[in-house]
């Protein structure tokens, strides 16, 4: 009997933490069922996608903007790309699409398009309560009304929610295996620098900007420390500006030749385990797939309480919670982090153990596979 075929609908242009996550949930589950992936036109992600023996589609996608000319074409091309999707199911035998964007309605016209038979499943990797809240209720209306079954990414995504038969929390899975040997924690260094690693791609609200304040302060109080930004711009024009505003702050306050700018990381595991503390200061993440990595790789993690980051760890056991947006407290926790060497090889193994447990294959991919089943037995 042939596996059914359920399509992934991304809407991301490059390599996202969102898109990985799905890739992580979805490679585990092959062996049930049968996944293709739409992006938009053009993603670089779909390179990623096909390495991993996916096969890949593209529809022209626009998201919701303040441009006039997206505002103008969002809604024919909604129609458009629906009819369009609906098409490539019938076409490919699909049971089912997995939105794994909360803002893509796509898949809810394409299931009204097949009267129904195709199966909608939403995921939703962010908080809505940092929206707009008139148009983040009324994706949630779309959601709760139209999906078969809405996943949330964290318990602080899915209080969000109404429809609680319809809503569960099925957590991003840990990664597959490690291929470096686990980090001596504290890293022996012969020049005795600390090394902060900040791993995200540069968008406004992920935090960098608050990274460098904190960084700033922390540093007068302990020379020793380095940052080291790894991350890509998803080839936008405003998150190139952002990352230039970052790099423009760095040199207004003569920290150039202690703070680097890298690009995209294609080895994330390396680049984490290379580092002494991992930084997250982002000001509203669901999950927070950084965070996850740092904790499974063994690296010192501090992170803001901007949501599903405190259900990561534990905070002062296996890593440090800083107030959201509060800088001093980061640069506070920084240098208590740098120059506690225990502190960090405790937060190492904590961190290890705790993520291994939380996030074991029955709270994240095996849970999706048991929606699936369950949504395809119900066709």
């Amino acid at each position: 009997m042939e596996k059914p075929l359920i399509l992934v609908v991304d809407n991301s242009r490059a390599v996202t933490g969102a898109l990985n996550a799905m890739r992580h949930a979805t490679a585990p589950l092959r062996e049930q069922f049968r996944y293709e992936y739409i992006v938009p036109t053009g993603s670089t992600a779909r390179t990623v996608l096909e390495q991993d023996g996916y096969i890949v589609h593209e529809l022209p996608f626009v998201e919701i903007s303040r441009r006039k000319d997206d505002l103008l074409r969002y809604a024919p091309l909604l129609l458009l790309n629906s009819w369009r999707l609906f098409r490539l199911a019938r076409r490919r035998g699909a049971a089912m699409i997995h939105l794994n964007d909360f803002y893509n309605l796509t898949g809810y016209i394409a299931k009204g398009l097949s009267l129904g038979q195709l199966r909608v499943v939403t995921h939703v990797r962010f908080l809505p309560q940092s929206l707009i809240q008139p148009l983040a209720r009324t994706w949630r209306w779309f959601a709760e009304s139209f999906a078969d079954q809405v996943i949330c990414v964290s318990e602080a995504v899915r209080r969000y929610f109404n429809a609680e038969q319809k809503v569960q929390v099925v957590f991003d899975p840990i990664p597959e295996a490690e291929h470096y040997p686990a980090p001596v924690v504290p890293l022996p260094r012969a020049d005795g620098t600390i090394q902060l690693l900040y791993l995200s791609n540069y968008i406004q609200g992920k935090g960098q900007d608050f990274a460098v304040r904190a960084f700033r302060l922390a540093y007068a109080q302990n020379n020793r420390l380095r940052l080291t930004f790894v991350g890509g711009d998803m080839g936008m024009a405003k998150n190139r500006e952002f990352r230039q505003q970052l790099e423009a702050s760095v040199q207004e306050s003569g920290l150039e030749a202690v703070v680097r700018f890298e690009g995209f990381a294609t080895d994330v595991e390396k680049a984490i385990k290379e580092a002494d503390v991992v930084l997250n200061f982002s000001e509203s993440e669901s999950f927070s797939l950084t965070c996850l990595d740092a904790l499974y790789f063994g690296t010192p993690l501090i992170a803001s309480d901007c949501g599903g980051p405190a259900e990561l760890f534990e905070h002062g056991r296996s890593g440090q919670l800083v107030p959201n947006r509060d800088v001093d407290a980061m640069a506070t926790a920084i240098t208590t982090i740098a120059a506690d060497g225990a502190m960090r090889k405790q937060f190492a193994a904590a961190g290890r153990d705790y993520v291994r447990y939380k996030f074991r294959p029955a709270t994240t991919y095996q849970k999706l596979g048991q929606i699936y089943s369950t949504l395809l037995n119900k066709s």
